[in-house]
């Protein structure tokens, strides 16, 4: 190889780099922007104040809000996934990883609220094929939690702790759904006049003990 060769090679890679660190900053301004107003009430002049570019050059990066939005929640999905990881450990046993999962989700939707609604919102709001669309491309970059959860959950059956009358896919999605609707009742348990006086914790400790009995395998 040239010389020119190695320093075209090199100018096209701080060109990447330059590229992605600014794809970055607006997606750090979007969340700012976003989480402070509501993707609803946000526009992507407020994207492009907050990120002290022109917003030309957002969209150089994000075709729509909407687009910026699924970024930041691929950041969810990564942040989320990697908190899965550090909760399973080859130490414990399948049930104790599963419930570390468990465990590890309620976590990730205490310390980050914010990543927490945009999970929510984007599963609930969205238009279905496009969402579908995207999650696959979450999917094949192998970021996507629920993809681990599967794993760990097809485990458990193959090792005959888990119910496998249904398939691991289905379960995950099923735990997944019931642990997000109760982490919501904790959070606005205060609501409900006959909740007074449970605790948070409370709530969760039942839910999965709740879980727990519902897909462990009876022997």
């Amino acid at each position: 190889m040239t010389i020119g060769h190695y320093i075209t090679m090199g100018i096209i890679e701080r060109r990447k780099r330059e590229k992605e660190r600014r794809r970055n900053d607006i997606l750090d301004a979007a969340e700012k922007v976003f989480f402070k107003k509501g993707i609803e009430q946000s526009t992507m002049d407020d994207v492009a104040a907050k990120a002290e570019l022109s917003k030309g050059t957002i969209y150089l990066y994000f075709k729509s809000k909407e687009e910026l939005y699924f970024a930041i929640g691929i950041r969810a999905h990564m942040a989320l996934r990697c908190m899965f990881e550090k909760a399973i450990s080859a130490d414990k046993t399948i049930m104790e990883n599963i419930m570390g999962v468990g465990k590890a989700f309620v976590k990730f939707a205490n310390d980050y609220p914010d990543y927490f609604k945009t999970m929510i919102h984007f599963e609930a709001d969205f238009d279905i094929h496009h969402i579908a669309e995207q999650h696959t491309r979450l999917c094949k970059k192998q970021e996507d939690p629920m993809s681990l959860f599967i794993d760990l959950l097809q485990q458990g059956m193959d090792a005959g702790v888990i119910r496998a009358d249904i398939s691991a896919a289905q379960l995950a999605h099923i735990l997944w759904t019931q642990t997000t609707g109760v982490l919501k009742l904790a959070t606005t348990k205060d609501f409900h006049t006959d909740l007074q006086g449970v605790s948070q914790d409370e709530i969760i400790i039942n839910h999965f003990e709740i879980l727990k009995h519902g897909f462990s395998k009876i022997n």
